[in-house]
């Protein structure tokens, strides 16, 4: 009998060829509907938050190629980064110490 693992949905925008991962959580109907609606006003800032829990806000126009995608990953319950919650960012230095 093999194991079966845990898997998770894994939502990425793309946005002029930059990819973004979303954090777990994110609403991908909601960035979509904000998306689209940036561009029909001719441009504006939509705000994500992106595995890592960092804020991020990209400028969308009417040019500007956007790209929504799923996909199932594996779950990883030792990553804590995509919580989702910007107060409390991924920092990838926690507790390294230059050399003196």
């Amino acid at each position: 009998m093999s194991e079966q693992r845990a898997s998770m949905r894994r939502d990425t925008v793309t946005v002029a060829g930059e990819r973004f991962a979303l954090a777990q959580g994110h609403d991908l109907g909601d960035v979509k509907e904000r998306t689209v609606q940036a561009a029909r006003e001719g441009g504006g800032l939509v705000d994500l938050v992106v595995l890592g829990n960092a804020a991020v806000s990209v400028l969308v126009t009417p040019g500007v190629p956007v790209v929504f995608t799923s996909e199932t990953v594996e779950y990883d319950d030792q990553d804590p980064r995509d919580t989702g919650d910007v107060t409390s960012p991924f920092d990838p230095y926690d507790g390294f110490v230059f050399p003196v």
